[in-house]
């Protein structure tokens, strides 16, 4: 019983939405019963290297961790990558700040040979500076709720590849079977395919930027998307349906499902534009969500599908985090609530 409850509030702290007991960076390790806890900007490296092959769960706190190398079958979430500070005061006393999870270098997934697929990878809520890299063929990699500031880089075969409701800045390239649902994306030619056998669907998406220079590599489904094109034209050989796209016409689209010559100022409630910024919402004004409806019957852009965009990660908020001995007992007292 001591040992179950002392487990319990270990996994407990790893969930508040900031460092817990000290202001340092850790890592919790959760592997069926059993939970390791590391400090430090290489929590995330030391976590990895204890993880077992398959089946444990990385749950990182608040604050900027180094890059790691994934060779194993992990599950890993952060805290957000949203920075939501609450300054105390008399009114408001408690400490309601949400700090992100940012891994500020590269991290690698280089899954072992040895581990056969599904090999079903989950990152979850972290803030991605640099560089994402897939360097060995890989079966199952979902990427939710993540800011990625930089390239997911893939260069070996791979399939059953999923982002959903992440911001993706640089671009993913070298895919191979894949869905992006519910994400910003920075432009139409940041997705790559690894082969013109490649099946890629961009689903209920926001893109905004167009397409600049023809390499015959942006090969893809987009459906149900809000698409800013800046007057350049869209990658050739990709297949557009059922999309809001601000060009008067484009000959290649390869339906007549889509809407064309989209003012921006006309559709959103929150913004003039198409553009991102932490606090969009991209929600559309009445008459306009009752005019884009989608292949689905939903909405077209990021609030439609089955995916809405949230940026929140799955892992509950845990305040108010009490530690009390009782004899040979931890107690442990605390609220939690949805963010």
């Amino acid at each position: 019983m001591k040992k179950s409850i002392f487990t319990l509030a270990i996994l407990l702290c790893a969930l508040v939405g900031k460092a817990q007991v000290t202001d340092e960076q850790s890592a919790i390790l959760q592997n069926g019963d059993n939970a390791q806890i590391f400090y430090g900007a290489d929590a995330l490296k030391e976590a990895l290297a204890a993880a077992p092959d398959r089946g444990a769960t990385i749950t990182l706190s608040a604050g900027t961790f180094n890059g790691a190398e994934v060779t194993k079958c992990v599950n890993i979430y952060g805290a957000g990558w949203i920075e939501n500070k609450t300054p105390r005061d008399n009114d408001n006393p408690a400490d309601n700040s949400i700090l992100p999870t940012i891994i500020s270098s590269s991290l690698s997934i280089n899954i072992s040979e040895e581990l056969t697929a599904p090999h079903n990878i989950h990152i979850e809520g972290v803030k991605l500076n640099t560089r994402m890299y897939v360097a060995k063929s890989i079966d199952g990699l979902e990427i939710m709720k993540c800011y990625l500031n930089d390239a997911l880089s893939i260069s070996a075969e791979n399939k059953n590849i999923v982002l959903t409701q992440c911001f993706d800045n640089g671009g993913v390239g070298g895919l191979g079977d894949a869905i992006i649902q519910n994400c910003y994306i920075s432009n139409l030619n940041s997705i790559s395919v690894r082969s013109a056998e490649s099946k890629i669907v961009v689903d209920h998406c926001v893109i905004a930027g167009g397409y600049y220079a023809y390499n015959g590599t942006c090969k893809y489904l987009c459906t149900n998307s809000m698409i800013f094109t800046g007057g350049n034209p869209v990658p050739p050989s990709s297949t557009f349906r059922f999309c809001m796209i601000d060009a008067a016409s484009i000959s290649n689209m390869g339906s007549t499902d889509n809407w064309f010559g989209i003012n921006w100022g006309d559709i959103f409630d929150d913004a003039v534009n198409i553009y991102y910024n932490d606090n969009r919402t991209w929600k559309m004004k009445d008459e306009a969500k009752a005019i884009y409806i989608g292949s689905d019957g939903t909405e077209v852009g990021i609030n439609g599908g089955k995916n809405p965009w949230n940026k929140t990660p799955h892992t509950p908020l845990v305040k108010d985090l009490k530690l009390n001995i009782d004899g040979t007992q931890l107690k442990v007292n605390y609220t939690t609530k949805v963010r």
